[in-house]
């Protein structure tokens, strides 16, 4: 693709991510952008990495990384100063398109007024309404010019209700740590991992029962180690619970490597379960909500499975304790019997090397900065 020189026009980008995983994906995207086109100025909402890539962002990544109706309910007057704020900056700085990273709750709104004032929108990373049955796609019906998908079985699903999606991969594989060779079970060391969310609400709900099953491990596994994965949002004094329990533990603010080098895990539902999956990390997924959300949820969602490498293979990948099977007794079973067992063990390591090859190669981040450079430079 041309590459432009700084004395090309300013392009101004409206780019919204609400998620510390969006975060990571946008700051990428960003970078492959002004690696084309330098002469950028963008506005939204993202986290460090983002700002670090030059955006200046309008609210913390943290205000607004809420899960729940609840949660969002307490915040409905930020959201809605944030959206009006939105509208004002898309109106009055000439915004060249918008995109939107998945956080649907919020960005489906933003798409909708953005699409009625002829400010392009290419949604990146497809809020996932194929989970939500099949006439949900109505929502990003008439307020979208393109979707950049990042599994390839989102492409079928949105063109065939006349929603043009590109699939181009997925940009996990865009960062070096999942470039490295996959290390074997034998070279890891003795940690134990747990990953129990990057949200305050979520370690609230998940540290309690997380930290039950480490006791539980501690007395079957006494040479390994347990380590915490502490995300951006969070600090030490949110892990104070772990103190109160009769185990040695260590906690680790870089997700990414604690995956490569731990024998296994235990993962909550969500993206973090993908990460592991494409860095080898044999684990055992643990959910657990309220019980309102949970019947919602049972009812609405039109899958067999939860988390994404069981949904990419429509198989059971990885062990699901959700809700009344997410107890520290069976959660703590499952990945004893995964340590100790080298053929599942080699079996969940054979279907990780299959969801790798489904997503196909990196470049994800540079695909979608030259689509949506080529459509709005119209070159």
């Amino acid at each position: 693709m041309k590459q432009y020189k700084e004395s090309e026009k300013t392009l101004r980008i409206m780019i919204v991510a609400g998620e510390p995983s969006g975060d990571i994906h946008g700051a990428l995207l960003m970078q492959e952008i002004k690696n084309i086109y330098p002469n950028i100025f963008f506005y939204g909402i993202g986290g460090s990495k983002m700002e670090a890539e030059g955006l200046s962002s309008i609210v913390a990544l943290s205000d607004i990384s809420v899960i729940g109706f609840s949660e969002v309910l307490k915040r409905a007057k930020l959201f809605l100063d944030l959206l009006k704020k939105i509208k004002t900056i898309l109106i009055q700085e000439n915004i060249d398109c918008f995109i939107p990273i998945d956080y649907p709750g919020f960005n489906i709104k933003v798409s909708k007024f953005a699409y009625k004032q002829n400010i392009p929108v290419f949604y990146y990373i497809a809020p996932q309404l194929w989970a939500w049955g099949k006439k949900r796609y109505k929502k990003l019906e008439g307020i979208v010019n393109q979707l950049f998908v990042v599994f390839p079985f989102e492409k079928e699903f949105f063109n065939q209700h006349n929603i043009s999606a590109e699939f181009v991969g997925h940009p996990l594989l865009d960062n070096p740590d999942f470039l490295l060779p996959v290390q074997k079970f034998e070279d890891r060391e003795n940690t134990i991992a747990f990953f129990p969310g990057s949200r305050r609400q979520e370690l609230q709900k998940n540290l309690q029962f997380f930290a039950e099953t480490a006791n539980l491990l501690n007395a079957k596994l006494p040479d390994f180690n347990f380590c915490f994965a502490v995300s951006n949002n969070l600090n030490e004094k949110d892990f104070s619970e772990l103190k109160k329990h009769n185990f040695n533990y260590t906690l680790s603010s870089n997700s990414w490597e604690l995956m490569r080098k731990a024998k296994a895990g235990i993962v909550k539902t969500g993206t973090t379960t993908l990460e592991a999956a494409l860095l080898g990390m044999n684990m055992v997924m643990a959910y657990r909500t309220s019980a309102s959300h949970y019947f919602l949820g049972k009812h609405l969602i039109n899958l067999n499975y939860i988390a994404l490498p069981n949904i990419l293979l429509n198989k059971e990948v990885v062990p699901e304790c959700i809700q009344k099977e997410a107890t520290p007794e069976i959660i703590s079973n499952k990945l004893y019997q995964l340590i100790s067992n080298p053929k599942e063990r080699e079996q969940q390591q054979t279907y990780f090397e299959e969801i790798r090859n489904l997503l196909g190669k990196s470049g994800a981040s540079k695909k979608t900065a030259e689509l949506i450079l080529s459509s709005i430079t119209q070159v």
